[in-house]
C-alpha cells in the first residue's frame, strides 16, 4: 500500500503566513513508517507537520482502529452509539449547548435549534441528537434539527441509509450566513492542512448568539510541554496541525468569533476512558472515571478545558 504525499514546502506558517519557522524535530509515523518533520511558527506558535499524507490514509482500516489511531472505533459508534463511552461526551455537549442557550437565546423563540456537527464521522452525535426530545429553553422544548458535514463512506451511509443531511464544505459556503445555532467541531481541526479556511467557514455558518463547541489537543498542556513532539497526540500521519489556547483565541478573534470558556464533564470522562483503554479491566476503568478529582487531574495534565470554544456576538470581548 502506498500514499501520495502532499508536500507543503515549510516556508510559511499555515495559520498566520509567517516565514519565521523553527524545526522542532522529526519522527516516524505510528503506523506509516515515514519520517515527518514538525515545524513551529515563531510568531503564532502553530505547530505543523510536513509532509502531509493524502486522504487515502483515512481508509476502512483507519475507521475500525487498524490504522494510525487504534482508539478509533467508528463502526461501533455507527451501529449503536449508546453502547460506547462516547455517550458521555454526547450528553456533555448537549448539556453545554442547553446551558448556553438558556443564558443567551431568546427565551420566547420556538423554532428548531439548527445544530451542525462539522466532521461528523460515523454520526454517533447526530443519532444521539435525533433521539432527544429537544432542549428546554425558557418555557419551550425546542426541537433539534441536526445535520452533519464530512466526506467518506460513513457520510454516504448517514445520508443514504439514516436520512441525515450531510453537507459538503462547498454546500456550506453557499448557504446563507448564520444558518446554525450550534456547531460542534470535535477533534477535527488537527486533521486539516489549511485550518484557517475552516475556521472562517464555521464563523460564517454560525448564527448571531450561536455557539461553537470545539475540541482539539492542547500543545501547551503540562504533558505536551514535557513530551514535545513525542506527546502521544502527535500522530503525524493524521494530526497535521496543533493548537494551544492562546493561538485558538487569536484565530477565533480573527474570524469574528468570541472565545468563551466551557467546563467539560462527560467529555473528560470519555477522554479519560479512551486514553486508558486496554490498560485496565473495563469495569475497573469505569469505576475510576467516576472520581471527579481524578478527572480534574486528567483535565489539568491534558489541558482539555483550557482550550476555548467560541460564540458569535456583536461584541468580541472574551467571556
Amino acid at each position: 500500500m502506498s500514499f501520495d504525499s502532499v508536500y507543503y514546502p515549510p516556508d510559511q506558517c499555515r495559520v498566520c503566513g509567517s516565514k519565521s519557522l523553527t524545526l522542532k524535530g522529526a519522527k516516524a509515523g505510528r503506523h506509516w513508517k515515514q519520517e515527518f518533520s514538525f515545524y513551529e511558527c515563531d510568531r503564532c506558535s502553530f505547530l505543523f507537520v510536513s509532509p502531509v499524507l493524502g486522504p487515502e490514509i483515512y481508509d476502512d482500516a483507519y475507521y475500525r482502529g487498524a490504522g494510525p489511531d487504534p482508539m478509533v472505533d467508528y463502526e461501533s459508534e455507527y451501529t449503536d452509539y449508546a453502547k460506547t463511552a462516547r455517550l458521555y461526551e454526547f450528553t456533555d455537549l448537549l448539556r453545554l449547548a442547553g446551558k448556553y442557550l438558556r443564558r443567551c437565546a431568546n427565551q420566547e423563540q420556538a423554532e428548531p435549534i439548527k445544530w451542525l456537527d462539522f466532521g461528523c464521522g460515523a454520526g454517533g452525535l447526530l443519532k444521539f441528537l435525533r433521539d432527544q426530545r429537544g432542549i428546554r429553553v425558557g418555557r419551550t422544548d425546542r426541537r433539534i434539527e441536526a445535520s452533519g458535514s464530512d466526506v467518506g463512506s460513513y457520510a454516504n451511509r448517514l445520508a443514504a441509509i439514516d436520512g441525515f443531511k450531510i453537507w459538503s464544505a462547498d454546500e456550506l459556503w453557499r448557504l446563507p450566513e448564520g444558518n446554525f445555532d450550534i456547531i460542534t467541531c470535535i477533534e477535527v481541526v488537527e486533521h486539516l492542512q489549511e485550518p484557517l479556511s475552516t475556521f472562517k467557514l464555521l464563523a460564517r455558518s454560525l448564527a448571531n448568539n450561536g455557539l461553537l463547541l470545539l475540541s482539539t489537543g492542547n500543545l501547551k498542556s503540562p504533558l505536551a510541554k514535557a513530551s514535545g513532539i513525542f506527546f502521544p497526540y502527535c500522530i503525524p500521519e493524521i494530526h497535521v496541525g496543533y493548537f494551544n489556547p492562546e493561538l485558538l483565541r487569536t484565530v477565533y478573534l480573527e474570524v469574528g468569533l468570541t472565545p468563551i470558556r466551557v467546563r467539560f464533564q462527560g467529555s473528560l470522562r470519555f477522554k479519560f476512558l479512551k486514553n486508558i483503554s486496554g490498560t485496565l479491566p473495563e469495569r475497573f476503568a469505569s469505576r475510576l472515571s467516576n472520581f471527579k478529582l481524578l478527572l480534574r487531574l486528567f483535565d489539568y495534565l491534558y489541558g482539555v478545558s483550557a482550550m476555548p470554544s467560541a460564540a458569535k456576538f456583536d461584541n468580541q470581548e472574551e467571556v
